[in-house]
């Protein structure tokens, strides 16, 4: 966005509009038209990202682990991945102690949801991880997929079921990373 203050004539310019610099009112669209400019503009990024599908049964904790760290680790790294969570059986809320772990762990997730896996999101995914379940393999014959089975479960221990994910979460990045930059030389 194109922003241009002409003190003298005591006006602010974004480009298509022309306002009083002094304005309560001008100011307070200016700084919409800024954020909603932002916010599309970070909504576009995210959605033309390479996207890792994580994916276990009932979407309610280690598929959510895993989308939770990969991006936090991704967004530090400047990785330009994104993750996202789903079920094959969701239930419908995440359960007690992912939400508590997540929470405590320093993640938003007030509006997180088990969804069920869609064939949009087999087909939008560029890679695919299974936590001990399986997507039918007509679904996603065409994408890498990997299985990440053996995982304690949430219910008996989050931090030895988190730090077991973050370790395979911190090796995936690594091998993203190393390919990105060898598609960027």
């Amino acid at each position: 966005m194109n922003l241009i203050v002409d003190a003298e004539l005591n006006v602010v310019t974004t480009g298509r509009f022309l306002f009083k610099r002094n304005s309560f009112l001008s100011t307070l669209l200016l700084i919409s038209l800024f954020s909603s400019s932002q916010s599309s503009t970070n909504t576009k990024k995210i959605k033309d990202m390479p996207e890792i599908l994580f994916v276990c049964e009932h979407g309610a904790a280690r598929s959510t682990i895993a989308s939770a760290y990969f991006n936090k680790l991704a967004e530090e790294q400047g990785l330009n991945y994104r993750a996202t969570f789903r079920a094959t059986n969701p239930d419908s809320t995440l359960m007690p102690a992912t939400i508590k772990g997540l929470t405590d762990d320093g993640f938003d997730i007030s509006n997180w949801t088990p969804k069920l896996v869609s064939q949009t999101d087999i087909n939008n995914a560029y890679e695919i991880i299974t936590f001990d379940c399986n997507i039918p393999a007509s679904d996603s014959s065409s994408k890498p997929l990997a299985q990440w089975n053996g995982i304690s479960p949430v219910s008996k221990d989050y931090y030895l079921t988190r730090n077991q994910i973050v370790a395979r979460v911190k090796q995936l990045i690594d091998d993203l990373a190393k390919k990105q930059k060898k598609e960027n030389d």
